[in-house]
């Protein structure tokens, strides 16, 4: 079976509330469903990683895993990590499901809710869901050895715009969904304390584009202005998708902790361990199935994390 989540439409509605509904717009959270991409027939058909040697559970049985849209599309994400995972759960011991969601929000609702077990999300993902549900973190990813990266608002290359965000009032902006980290809470967070409310401010303002439509309509001249991040930017331009110069980088924000692999709250904690350290110490073999510019990963805990926590109180969205 190789279907897609959300690949034929959105993703159905979560009826749960985001923190009390302070959010606009969470009520469309996207629901990741219980709908399986892939089923191994057992763990011994699966390659187990050379390093480390890792206790493997007993009556693992199977491995949810749970993807956010990182890849340009679903079935990119799908065919980039699906060989990855499958290692991993090997080493656990484990089958293994790997479902790719259609937006951020929608996989941190599904970690939240222990629809899945590990989840490979965005950092304000992982908040939302350790607030909700208690998720865990266990590894950031490193991209070009470094576990951090920046978010960005791109424009139309024609665009006049000598001081940002100043020159831009009126401006059309596309941000990506509400449970995106550098489409949606740092951008929100960073305008708010230029004293903008984006809402307002922009002449057209919209939510919930993925990353790479919201690239292509600044390409396509279809929006003045969008949000994104660089690493996702950079592996655009490095696949020939869009040209360097075809929009151009209006801000970028201070360093994010990167994205991050995090697990239930209610994963038994040996388990959690060896997930950790199977992430940590991939063989040569598997690092070079990783998609560029990712480079590994290591072990984490919440800490790095708490900045994006704090902007989140700071608008409104998490309770103190």
């Amino acid at each position: 079976m190789t279907g897609k989540l959300g690949a034929h439409g959105p993703m159905p509605r979560c009826a749960h509330d985001m923190e009390s509904g302070k959010m606009k717009n969470m009520e469309k959270i996207g629901h990741l469903t219980r709908r399986k991409l892939l089923h191994v027939a057992g763990a011994s058909s699966l390659v187990a990683l050379a390093a480390p040697a890792i206790v493997r559970a007993q009556g693992a049985g199977t491995l949810r895993v749970g993807l956010g849209p990182q890849q340009p599309t679903q079935e990119d994400t799908y065919r980039v990590w699906e060989p990855i995972y499958q290692r991993i759960a090997a080493a656990a011991g484990a089958e293994l499901r790997l479902d790719v969601a259609n937006d951020w929000a929608g996989i941190a609702t599904a970690l939240a809710n222990e629809q899945i077990d590990v989840a490979q999300m965005g950092p304000w993902g992982y908040v939302l869901a350790a607030a909700r549900g208690e998720a865990k973190p266990i590894n950031v990813m490193l991209v070009e050895g470094k576990p951090i990266y920046r978010a960005i608002i791109v424009a139309r290359p024609d665009l006049e715009l000598d001081s940002f965000p100043e020159d831009a009032r009126g401006m059309s902006m596309q941000m990506l969904d509400t449970g995106s980290t550098s489409g949606w809470l740092v951008p929100t967070h960073w305008l708010r304390d230029q004293g903008i409310e984006a809402q307002n401010f922009f002449g057209r303002y919209a939510e919930g584009a993925s990353a790479a439509a919201a690239q292509m309509a600044t390409v396509n001249g279809q929006v003045d202005l969008a949000t994104g991040w660089d690493t996702h930017r950079n592996t655009m331009i490095r696949n020939g998708t869009i040209e360097a110069d075809a929009n151009r980088v209006v801000w970028e924000s201070d360093p994010l902790p990167n994205e991050v692999v995090a697990v239930r709250a209610g994963m038994d904690a040996e388990m959690a361990s060896a997930l950790q350290d199977a992430f940590a110490t991939l063989d040569e073999e598997t690092r070079a199935l990783l998609p560029w510019p990712y480079t590994g990963f290591e072990p984490t805990t919440h800490e790095p994390y708490a900045v994006l926590e704090q902007m989140g109180r700071d608008l409104g969205v998490l309770r103190s």
